[in-house]
């Protein structure tokens, strides 16, 4: 902008000047044509050249305008016949008696009047250019101080998010507030989340590893067989393995809700649990029925979706009795999925805990938008998980 304000001004300048000085040389020629008029009318043709430039000179006051500016630059010629080429400042006046005379000038007075003119100028154009530029900053801050103060907002790091409220702009530069403020919200619930999860799987992996410690230091003490004492420790190893995938699955998640949205078919998802877990249940002899005629969509991490239908259907197979029957219910209007099964004593070894699953699944029913209900009732098990929003 301050470039082009430079060049307009320039511009500007540059007719002024050439305008200027067409003005100069036409009232120069003006002058000397007057001049040439007086002279004939005065009938001092007969003086010499040098007589007329006296004349002139100490006579200015013969005229309504003086002529002592110009008369100092102006030469007075005579000549009998036009042979050579005149000058770019000259009037040709033929007189009375038959010859000619020649009014010329220098542009010695023209030039020192456009030098003044270029010196205002430039004073002006220094000046305007500061006032531009000055203006422009002042307007540059203003319209960029939002942006800086978010810039330092982020750098300092306020402990309380309302103080970027100040922040205040124009549409693009609330909206990017607004996403910073988001963000920071989002990273800060993550990172309490995270170091809940830290602390709850470091509570629940030390009582089981203290265990084994003590089993150990014991075990040279004590009658129990070796065979007896592997089984044992296996198991210790077993719970500990158990809080470890939490955490792992738990990180995997949260990575996952970092991705896109996409639509998810509730049907397809089903399905999926459905061959993801087929040799549980050809181990467990289970049979499961559906109505797989309904269906819906959801607008979710599909990823994340995944992870969660696992962890839940994990939970319905460690409850299911073996050589029973699993029921899959999914109702479109109330975007919900529902499982029944029958209860049964023992579980497997390969999947979570019907504790580490619960907890996975209802730490994340806020960030996937969902709510999960499971019950015992009557020797069966109910599980319900309902969507917020259908796509």
């Amino acid at each position: 902008m301050s470039l082009g304000a430079f060049v307009l001004i320039s511009a500007l300048g540059v007719f002024l000047v050439v305008n200027h000085t067409r003005s100069l040389e036409k009232d120069l020629i003006n002058k000397m044509t007057i001049m040439s008029e007086d002279i004939v009318d005065h009938n001092i043709y007969t003086e010499s050249s040098k007589s007329l430039k006296e004349f002139f000179m100490f006579k200015s006051n013969h005229h309504k305008e003086s002529f002592e500016r110009y008369i100092s630059n102006i030469e007075f010629k005579y000549v009998d016949a036009l042979k050579e080429e005149l000058p770019h400042l000259s009037i040709v006046k033929k007189l009375p008696n038959g010859s000619y005379l020649i009014i010329s000038s220098s542009s010695n007075y023209i030039d020192k009047e456009v030098k003044k003119l270029l010196l205002n100028l430039l004073i002006v154009l220094i000046s305007i250019l500061g006032i531009i530029i000055f203006g422009l900053h002042l307007l540059l801050k203003k319209l960029l101080f939002p942006l800086k103060c978010l810039v330092d907002y982020c750098h300092n790091s306020p402990n309380t998010i309302s103080a970027s409220l100040k922040c205040e702009g124009s549409y693009e530069v609330n909206s990017l507030r607004k996403a910073i403020i988001e963000l920071q919200g989002t990273n800060k619930r993550l990172c309490q989340e995270k170091q809940e999860i830290f602390k709850e799987a470091a509570h629940e992996i030390k009582t089981p590893i203290a265990i084994l410690k003590a089993r150990l230091s014991l075990f040279k003490k004590s009658d129990m067989s070796k065979e007896d004492f592997v089984k044992e420790s296996n198991g210790d190893i077993a719970t500990i393995s158990n809080k470890l995938r939490e955490l792992i699955f738990l990180k995997a998640i949260e990575w996952d809700i970092r991705q896109a949205k996409e639509s998810v078919q509730i049907q397809n998802q089903c399905l999926m649990m459905q061959q993801l877990f087929k040799p549980i249940l050809e181990k467990k002899a289970l049979k499961m029925i559906s109505n797989f005629e309904d269906d819906f969509s959801v607008f979710i991490h599909k990823e994340s979706m995944g992870r969660v239908m696992q962890a839940i259907f994990e939970n319905i197979f460690t409850h299911t009795k073996n050589g029973t029957t699993v029921e899959i219910y999914i109702d479109a209007k109330k975007q919900q999925i529902s499982v029944v099964n029958e209860i049964g004593e023992t579980s497997d070894d390969m999947l979570f805990s019907s504790q580490i699953g619960t907890k996975l699944i209802e730490r994340l029913a806020q960030e996937l938008e969902y709510e999960y209900s499971a019950h015992e009732e009557d020797d069966f098990f109910y599980t319900a998980i309902s969507f917020k929003g259908k796509l």
